[in-house]
């Protein structure tokens, strides 16, 4: 069973920049127009890190026999949008689960791990946005409680 612990920045950074890449690699086949994942790897990592440090967020790794299985990503406290709420709100910005170690239940434990420390950040909403392509990530969310709130179209010009 994989270990869910807080990430290691001086240990853990090659394996969350293993699982961008797969992660990215995988989106591209639902949107190609995304970025190369390693032309995004670094300065997505960049800033994802920032705002996670600018919300007070965390991010927590799962770790089973010695390597990196997945993250999860969540922005504790992030201001809103003045037409969506006035009450701050947390964000999971990203959730990785290798596709070796999927079907395990760490994507589950990942999500407690980060509902724990929204509910710690006294927030009342957790937020998180998915693919609509991505029907495995669409379906996980909303047997997690989660429901649609808002879809945004895109068309290309």
């Amino acid at each position: 069973m994989a270990d869910i612990r807080a990430y290691d920045p001086a240990a853990d950074y090659p394996a969350l920049r293993a699982c961008f890449i797969e992660l990215q690699s995988f989106e591209r086949q639902f949107e190609p127009s995304m970025p190369r994942p390693e032309d995004a790897v670094e300065p997505y990592l960049a800033d994802m890190l920032r705002r996670c440090a600018a919300s007070s967020g965390q991010v927590f790794v799962a770790e089973q026999d010695g390597a990196i299985a997945g993250f999860i990503c969540l922005m504790a406290r992030v201001e809103p949008d003045l037409d969506d709420s006035l009450e701050p709100y947390s964000y999971i910005s990203d959730l990785v689960v290798r596709a070796a170690y999927r079907g395990r239940g760490i994507g589950r434990r990942l999500m407690a791990a980060a509902e724990g420390a929204a509910r710690a950040a006294q927030t009342q909403r957790l937020k998180v946005g998915v693919l609509v392509a991505n029907k495995r990530a669409f379906d996980f969310y909303r047997a997690g409680g989660f429901r649609e709130y808002t879809t945004q179209l895109v068309k290309s010009l």
